[in-house]
C-alpha cells in the first residue's frame, strides 16, 4: 500500500524526477506576490519544526533536480547556531526561507504578546538576510484554546493585516489566491488532499480529520490538471530507510492512539495542552 512508504527521501526524489516528463519546475510561495497561479503550477512548501539538517537534505535534492521550494522555519530554530547556519545554507541554494509562526498558541491567546513575538522572530529572519515575505501558521492538535481557534486567527485579524500589509499567509490566504487550486499535505504521515486548509480549525478533531488520501503517483496528473497545487511537507518526518520509516510510522501510531484513548481525562488533556510544543518532534 502507498501509505507504507509515502514519506521517504527516495520516494520524494522519484517524484521530483518524474516531473521532468511534464516539464514541471516548482515555484517558491513568494512568487505568488508578483504572479498568480496558473494551470500546472507546483508550489513546494516545507514546515521546519525540528531536525533542520533533514530540511537541508531535502533542499539539496530539490536543487539538484531543478526545483525551488519555500522552507518555513519555526522562529526558535533561529535562536540556535545550527538552525541559523542551516537556514542560511538553504537560502543560498536559492530557496525561500520564511516564518512558520506559532504566536497565538505560544502566548495563550494574548494578542499583544503574540505580535511582540512575531516581530521578534521576523527580526531574526532579517538578521540572516531572509526578509519575511510569506508565512505559514503552525497547527497544534493537543492545544486547548479559549477565545481563539488556532494560530490562523492571527492573520485573519484586520489589525494584523494592517500591521503587515505586504505579508502573504499561504494558509489563510489560500482560498483567495487559489480559488480552484489544491493543497496537499503529509499531515498524519501520509499524503492527503486537504479540503479546507484555511477553515478546518473549528476544532482539533476537524483539523486532523480533513483530507483524502493520495499517493505520490497521483500527484503529477493532479498538478497538470489543477490551477496551482501546493505540496506541504515536513522534512523531519521523512525516513532515510525502510527500517526508520516503519519505526517512525508505528511509533507515531502508538503515541496517537494512546493520546486519543486518554485525552478525555482532565489532567491528561491539561498536561498535553501545556506541553503541546513537544508534538513538533514527532
Amino acid at each position: 500500500m502507498f501509505e507504507e512508504n509515502v514519506i521517504t527521501f527516495a520516494k520524494y526524489r522519484w517524484f521530483l524526477a518524474s516531473l521532468a516528463e511534464q516539464s514541471v519546475q516548482s515555484l517558491p510561495i513568494k512568487s505568488l506576490l508578483t504572479r498568480p497561479p496558473q494551470t500546472g503550477d507546483l508550489y513546494l512548501k516545507h514546515d521546519v519544526e525540528t531536525r533542520p539538517k533533514l530540511a537541508a537534505r531535502m533542499a539539496r535534492i530539490e536543487t539538484e533536480l531543478g526545483h525551488i521550494a519555500t522552507y518555513y522555519f519555526q522562529g526558535d530554530l533561529l535562536e540556535t547556531a545550527n538552525g541559523k547556519t542551516i537556514a542560511r545554507e538553504i537560502a543560498e541554494l536559492g530557496h525561500e526561507v520564511a516564518y512558520h509562526f506559532d504566536v497565538l498558541d505560544a502566548n495563550d491567546g494574548n494578542w499583544n504578546a503574540a505580535q511582540a513575538e512575531f516581530d521578534r522572530y521576523c527580526a531574526k529572519f532579517a538578521e540572516i538576510d531572509c526578509r519575511v515575505q510569506t508565512i505559514c501558521p503552525h497547527g497544534n492538535p493537543t492545544k486547548a484554546r479559549d477565545g481563539w481557534k488556532s494560530n490562523k486567527d492571527f492573520f485573519r485579524a484586520a489589525e494584523t493585516r494592517a500591521a503587515y500589509p505586504a505579508i502573504l499567509d499561504i494558509v489563510v490566504d489560500f482560498p483567495a489566491i487559489f480559488p480552484t487550486g489544491r493543497y496537499v499535505s503529509d499531515a498524519g504521515r501520509k499524503l492527503r488532499l486537504i479540503e479546507d486548509i484555511a477553515g478546518n480549525d473549528t476544532s482539533n478533531t476537524a483539523a486532523m480529520g480533513d483530507g483524502v488520501p493520495l499517493s505520490w503517483e497521483d500527484l503529477p496528473a493532479r498538478i497538470g490538471n489543477t490551477d496551482g497545487l501546493v505540496l506541504s511537507l515536513h522534512p523531519h518526518r521523512f525516513a532515510t530507510s525502510a527500517v526508520s520509516l516503519y519505526l517512525q510510522k508505528y511509533g507515531f501510531k502508538f503515541l496517537k492512539s494512546a493520546y486519543l484513548a486518554v485525552r478525555r481525562i482532565p489532567f491528561v488533556s491539561k498536561l498535553a495542552s501545556r506541553f503541546y510544543y513537544l508534538a513538533r518532534r514527532l
